[in-house]
C-alpha cells in the first residue's frame, strides 16, 4: 500500500482496542493510509481526535496525501 497512488483507507486501526491508539494511528499513517476508519466508544472519541492529531503533526510518510480536497 506505501506504492499506491489511490487514496486508501486503513480499516480497524486499533484491532478492537488490542492497539493503543498513538501506535495504531501512527503505523496506519506512516505505512500510506490516506485516512482511518476507527471504530470508537463514545467516551473515547475526544481523545482518540487528540491523539489522531498529535501523531498527524509530525509523521514520516511514504509519499504525499492522495486524499484530495473537494468543495
Amino acid at each position: 500500500m506505501k506504492t499506491s497512488v489511490k487514496p486508501w483507507i486503513a480499516y480497524k486501526v486499533l484491532a478492537a482496542s488490542a492497539i493503543q491508539p498513538s501506535e495504531g494511528f501512527k503505523y496506519a499513517f506512516e505505512n500510506g493510509a490516506d485516512f482511518a476508519c476507527v471504530g470508537m466508544c463514545d467516551f473515547q472519541v475526544c481523545e482518540d481526535a487528540i491523539i489522531a492529531n498529535k501523531t498527524l503533526t509530525n509523521l514520516a510518510r511514504p509519499h504525499p496525501w492522495r486524499g484530495e480536497e473537494r468543495g
